[in-house]
């Protein structure tokens, strides 16, 4: 029964420990790779999507470490800082702004975009 009860919490061990880890980890971006004009074709907050039309949402990320987000008729200008898969803008407000890229291959990504006011969207972007 001992080996029975040590044979189950080994398995429930691995289980957690690698349920835990997750594909986002994998991922690792660099400013070279993002800096350009990130258009947003696709957003969804609240299990409710919508295509997004050209212009409407997108982001501008400079090599200067500078950038611009435009979502519909409001902008946010700041700097940023990439941290992983993540990058972390905050704006002269302060703001502080979140892009992380759960999905990337070069020209396409997935970004789970979060704020420090509580807004929250998954966004599917495309690089000019």
């Amino acid at each position: 029964m001992k080996k029975l009860f040590n044979l189950m919490f080994l398995c429930a061990t691995y289980l957690l420990i690698f349920s835990s880890c997750s594909k986002d980890d994998d991922i690792s971006i660099t400013k070279e790779q993002v800096v350009g004009t990130w258009d947003v074709i696709w957003a969804e907050q609240d299990g409710e999507s919508t295509d997004i039309p050209e212009g409407y949402i997108y982001m501008e990320l400079n090599s200067d470490n500078t950038y611009k987000t435009v979502m519909f008729k409001d902008y946010y200008i700041g700097t940023y800082e990439i941290k992983d898969n993540t990058i972390v803008g905050t704006t002269k407000d302060p703001i502080t702004e979140y892009y992380k890229f759960t999905v990337f291959d070069g020209k396409n990504a997935n970004i789970d975009y979060s704020n420090s006011v509580g807004d929250k969207y998954k966004f599917k972007a495309v690089k000019r």
